[in-house]
């Protein structure tokens, strides 16, 4: 249903003063706060129009009205205007990724704190199945001294270049020879031939490089032990304690319980995940025991994969800043991928 210009005012106006307070709120405080120019009981009739329509309620006797799930729906598919990153946030975010390229792992973890500190929300990244068949190369590259950079590419492209510690006394032409005997070894091998009696053998093989070699091997092994399946990376579990409506135990530790469980939390996500966010509101979430939060998501691509990124909340939320932020982290996420990976 279509609501005109005054309703859509009054309830954006319950729905901004709900989501700060967490408290009813009442047609004399709106007046006040939000200049509407109109008298209070001309707002509490506005107000009961709209619980009429299913978009407010009221918990209590009191003149008070909250936004229902359905008011929520309605702003933010047919009133809301995103936040995005401002551009001090846009920088900071490029920063963090920049210094932390060396490792995948890293990345993932530095944008999942960014995004939780950001919404002040408990974030989720999802980062998909990487699939490939085998190494194209490895390449050692000195950086700086004592400073070398592993890169690892495969059959679909770079998948790994991280930063390890060598000796100040190697030279360059000595990475080059090493180099030169990691690749005989696994050129154009199949990921699925490799096993560690071979890492093992190339140590001994290599032993007298032996720093140089370990770190090598470490970013291979963790490179081959972690492309297996999806990964769940969760940051800001303790936003929730600063939420009313999870001061309740019981209610707490269902959320913990879900985001706790990787398999639960996946289950709980839209099966189709794009390049737009997509926002679930309370009763909309497919488990019950999700049922008094909302989540905000959106998709992103790595090597051919589809992962997901997005905030996990109350349902009362700020959802124009969840989904502007969410798609401003997605949005760089792909430009940081495309460009470095």
């Amino acid at each position: 249903m279509t609501l005109d210009e005054r309703k859509k005012r009054i309830l954006e106006s319950i729905i901004k003063d709900y989501v700060e307070s967490a408290e009813p709120v009442g047609s004399r405080a709106i007046v006040k706060k939000h200049d509407l120019r109109v008298s209070a009981a001309t707002v509490r009739n506005e107000m009961a129009d709209l619980e009429d329509m299913g978009y407010l309620e009221q918990p209590h006797t009191s003149a008070g009205r909250i936004p229902s799930e359905s008011g929520f729906r309605y702003y933010v598919d047919c009133m809301m205007e995103r936040e995005n990153l401002v551009e001090d946030e846009v920088e900071l975010l490029q920063k963090i990724l920049k210094d932390n390229l060396q490792d995948w792992d890293e990345v993932i973890q530095s944008i999942g704190n960014f995004l939780s500190q950001v919404t002040r929300y408990t974030s989720f990244i999802i980062v998909p199945t990487v699939k490939f068949d085998e190494f194209k190369y490895i390449q050692l590259v000195p950086v700086e001294k004592g400073k070398a950079m592993v890169i690892v590419v495969t059959d679909t492209g770079v998948l790994m270049h991280r930063r390890i510690d060598i000796p100040q006394s190697v030279e360059t032409k000595e990475l080059q020879s090493i180099n030169e005997v990691f690749n005989r070894l696994f050129a154009r091998k199949k990921f699925a031939e490799l096993r560690k009696t071979d890492l093992q053998s190339l140590r001994d093989e290599l032993n007298q490089r032996k720093k140089v070699i370990d770190g090598i091997l470490e970013a291979i092994e963790n490179l081959t032990e972690n492309t297996g399946e999806e990964k769940v990376v969760i940051s800001g579990i303790l936003n929730m304690l600063n939420e009313p409506e999870f001061k309740n135990l019981d209610k707490l530790k269902k959320i913990l319980a879900i985001l706790e469980e990787e398999s639960v939390l996946k289950a709980l996500l839209p099966e189709a995940t794009g390049d737009t966010v997509d926002i679930t509101i309370g009763r909309e979430n497919r488990l019950d025991d999700a049922k008094e939060m909302s989540i905000v998501l959106a998709g992103y691509k790595i090597f051919g994969e589809v992962g997901r990124v997005g905030v996990i909340g109350p349902v009362r939320m700020e959802y124009w800043k969840a989904a502007g932020t969410v798609d401003s982290v997605r949005t760089i996420i792909d430009e940081v991928l495309k460009k470095h990976y």
